[in-house]
């Protein structure tokens, strides 16, 4: 199977926006308050930086990236055309075991509350989760 090559780039459009749109709304009405207590801002504070077109810029680059590699890892594990509980749960699973596992250690290194981590880690479970539905629905 060539993995790398039955990659949907209209699928990895939309990953990007999936990400930022749960992103927003996670960092938002979601979880918004707890990150900022996590984070030691206020939302006065935040606002204050007016809005951040680079990071913004940056982080939907990365979700590009991210939707690719999870087109890929699709690909990969067989989850049939159409399959979107599959590349949901094959999404749910990469985020949790392979993202959580590989960036927990730097927040224990950091001195980062469990709080701050699942913050974070739940949001990327939730993106990933719909990109990976959204991504078989569209293989």
């Amino acid at each position: 199977m060539d993995a790398f090559g039955s990659v949907n780039f209209m699928a990895v459009a939309l990953c990007g926006v999936i990400s930022m749109v749960v992103g927003a709304l996670w960092y938002g009405p979601i979880a918004g308050k707890a990150w900022l207590e996590e984070v030691g801002l206020t939302k006065e504070e935040i606002e204050a930086r007016g809005a951040p077109i680079a990071a913004m810029v940056k982080s939907f680059i990365a979700s590009l990236v991210l939707g690719y590699g999870l087109s890929v890892i699709i690909a990969w594990s067989g989850v049939p055309a159409g399959d979107w509980a599959g590349g949901a749960f094959v999404g749910a699973v990469t985020a949790a075991l392979v993202i959580g596992g590989g960036v927990f250690p730097n927040y224990a290194f950091e001195d980062k509350t469990l709080r701050h981590f699942i913050i974070h880690i739940a949001n990327i479970i939730v993106v990933m989760a719909l990109m990976g539905a959204m991504i078989a629905t569209l293989q």
